[in-house]
């Protein structure tokens, strides 16, 4: 149990990041996305049904209502949680032909239904690397000066397209984001680069 503190006559819990990313996990919320329906909607049992095969998903998909028009998308796997955030927008057609417009959000503890979120996907391209350096480690490290890491694009992958290469990850678009930066290489015996 957390303690309660008292500031100022209102009761207080704090939590760690830590916590609240081990709790996100308990409640398979790792890969969850709130779906949001601008214009309407139509019920609940219907998108349990339309959802996870008018976008595509693959895995075990659970969805529940959040709050007046979004609802909570939470996704087994990876793939589909990049697949269904990189494209943003879906029309699921009700069975009367109407389409519904819904925006996919990414969900996260501090997740505000009056506020849009500043969280996007965003594909980083680099130019001008070296072949040694075209691994995915190398790639997740140089990425996460930007973000959370997520996929490498298939030419990057099959080294097809070897003057540049692309990291999709999730941004924070307020943050002050990187515009270029430097890579060294040390020599181990004198410590030099």
């Amino acid at each position: 149990m957390k303690p309660v503190t008292i500031v100022e006559g209102i009761p207080r819990i704090k939590w760690t990041e830590s916590e609240v990313e081990r709790m996100n996990i308990k409640q398979n919320l790792e890969f969850a996305i709130i779906g949001k329906f601008s214009h309407g909607w139509p019920d609940l049992e219907f998108l349990r049904k339309a959802i996870p095969s008018q976008c595509g998903i693959k895995g075990e998909c659970m969805i529940g209502l959040l709050r007046n028009r979004h609802v909570l998308i939470r996704l087994s796997y990876m793939e589909d949680y990049i697949n269904i955030i990189s494209k943003g927008v879906y029309y699921i057609t009700y069975s009367e032909g109407y389409s519904y417009l819904m925006r996919t959000l990414i969900y996260d503890s501090k997740f505000r239904v009056e506020e849009e979120t500043s969280r996007s996907m965003a594909w980083i391209l680099f130019s001008n690397l070296l072949p040694t350096f075209f691994e995915k480690e190398s790639f997740f490290s140089l990425a996460s000066a930007v973000g959370i890491s997520l996929q490498l694009d298939q030419a990057t992958i099959n080294k097809t397209r070897p003057s540049c290469a692309r990291v999709k990850v999730l941004v924070d678009l307020r943050a002050d984001l990187p515009k270029f930066f430097y890579m060294d290489i040390e020599n181990e015996r004198t410590g030099e680069t």
